[in-house]
């Protein structure tokens, strides 16, 4: 099977099952952090301050896809993309060292944070076409920032679809394949995550995120 089309056949099952509304069930088993949630902390931490936290939201692909896909090198987020903005809590620090660990292993074990501390969080959401979003009314402190942000890898790629040969007297002495470019595009969607810190009061506080 070619790349190509096995590109298609990708493109075909994805939209089949977005069609369908199947999702691959994956036994995953949760693992929480061991630090404790303090909801009195994270509520405080949340109420109402002075400060802004500014910023603009980019994924980018890894070098060799990009050399050998041809693909973008990088995506802004999109209008209207949801930016979580956590508490940075003691559970949260655990929950991003547990996550780091377990993605580097064969694993079906998937760090996971508590509901209660998932529910602790600010909501906005992408306003421009430069991935940019804004939070105000912040106290000082650590934050985290999350968010999805879905886009289309498009490309192209060159399949062999012939060849030009060549004959002396009968006898095959040269072949030349010849190719077809074909161009395709898969809806991808990947994570954008920083910690950011705001320092003080009436602080605006402005940071590019770049996820690889």
């Amino acid at each position: 099977m070619t790349f190509l089309r096995f590109v298609r056949l990708l493109g075909v099952i994805a939209l089949v099952a977005s069609a369908a509304g199947v999702r691959a069930q994956i036994p995953y088993q949760y693992v929480y952090p061991k630090a404790p949630f303090d909801p009195v902390w994270a509520e405080a931490q949340m109420g109402p301050g002075t400060a802004t936290l500014r910023g603009t939201l980019t994924v980018k692909e890894r070098k060799a896809l990009i050399k050998a896909l041809n693909i973008s090198k990088g995506h802004r987020a999109p209008r209207g993309t949801i930016v979580t903005l956590f508490p940075h809590t003691k559970h949260l620090e655990e929950w991003l060292a547990l996550d780091k660990k377990l993605s580097r292993q064969a694993t079906l074990q998937k760090a996971a944070m508590t509901p209660e501390a998932l529910s602790y969080r600010f909501l906005t959401k992408v306003t421009d076409d430069e991935g940019g979003f804004e939070f105000t009314g912040l106290k000082p402190g650590r934050y985290f920032v999350y968010a999805m942000v879905n886009y289309v890898d498009a490309g192209t790629v060159m399949e062999q679809t012939g060849s030009v040969d060549s004959y002396i007297g009968g006898a095959r002495v040269e072949s030349i394949p010849t190719f077809t470019s074909s161009s395709y595009a898969i809806n991808m969607a990947k994570a954008a995550t920083a910690v950011v810190e705001i320092a003080s009061e009436g602080q605006v506080v402005v940071t590019t995120i770049v996820s690889q």
